[in-house]
């Protein structure tokens, strides 16, 4: 209790920025510099070389391999977040549904069921307690650590009672057509914003690492005519070794969401992106030597 009300002093006394839905209007007004379009021109034309070896696999092959890598995303997903990978792919074993397969099923995402795929996301998890909940319905929530000197904060999410606007405005924007001539970016801002307003009590990441995911998966499609309901990229494998660096991102951005910070963001997920694929090739390269 008495730490409740210390964080609640700080957050009163205006010592840590507070998030809040102006975040939003840095996405309407974003400019994207050349450097970041040119990134992700390089970017994209990888991407396509990488879709066009996927479709050279027997046509037996292709529908393994993209369950093969979703079933490793979702195992990578929470091993990130310090989540223990044995127990989740036991975990993965006995419920057949995860938060990708209930999302990917669904026609489209609206409230119901963008709070419903969180909800999936947090089972079996360390956050399992907050499954009842459909977001956060306090504001003792902080962004920081603690240790032996007491609390540092480095930034508080907006407060609950703007949780609601938030998903209304997050959803307008994922339907929305700004940004889907850059399918990385388009997902990437998606990511950024879930991550930043943590409207969640945990795995706030996490899902937002999915929807980025999920949200590239329906512009391949409609964009490049990729012709598979599975997506063929995923990617958090690729952070592991920037964990660092992404949070150091993600709390610039969320206390100054201006053009230069997201200019940073997208550099960063861009370079993870090409990573994974660089790994994903390595793969591909390895499957088709497979005799089934």
């Amino acid at each position: 209790m008495q730490e409740i009300i210390s964080i609640k002093k700080m957050r009163d006394s205006g010592s840590a920025p507070i998030v809040n839905l102006k975040i939003f209007d840095s996405v309407k007004n974003l400019k994207v510099n050349d450097f970041v379009l040119d990134h992700h021109d390089y970017t994209l034309d990888m991407y396509k070389e990488y879709l066009d070896s996927i479709q050279t696999l027997e046509e037996k092959k292709i529908i393994p391999y993209l369950k093969a890598i979703k079933i490793m995303e979702s195992i990578d997903n929470q091993a990130f977040e310090k989540e223990d990978s044995f127990l989740m792919s036991i975990y993965s074993q006995m419920e057949n549904e995860s938060a990708i397969d209930y999302l990917l099923g669904q026609p489209e995402i609206n409230r119901e069921n963008f709070i419903e795929g969180h909800k999936i996301l947090l089972r079996g998890t360390t956050g399992e307690d907050y499954v009842d909940r459909d977001y956060r319905d306090s504001d003792e929530t902080y962004v920081g650590y603690t240790d032996v000197d007491g609390i540092h904060i480095d930034y508080f999410p907006i407060t609950h009672t703007e949780i609601e606007e938030a998903i209304g405005r997050l959803l307008e924007f994922y339907h929305s057509e700004e940004f889907t001539e850059n399918i990385f970016l388009k997902g990437q801002i998606i990511h950024g914003l879930i991550a930043c307003l943590q409207m969640f009590n945990d795995g706030n990441s996490r899902y937002a690492r999915i929807l980025q995911n999920i949200k590239l998966g329906q512009l391949t499609k409609e964009k490049l005519d990729y012709p598979y309901s599975l997506p063929a990229l995923y990617g958090t494998r690729s952070y592991m070794a920037f964990r660092y660096d992404y949070r150091n991102l993600i709390k610039r951005l969320a206390i100054n969401p201006s053009d230069d910070e997201w200019s940073k963001w997208f550099d960063f997920n861009l370079n993870r992106t090409e990573d994974t694929m660089y790994f994903s090739n390595e793969k591909l390269a390895q499957y088709k030597k497979v005799r089934l």
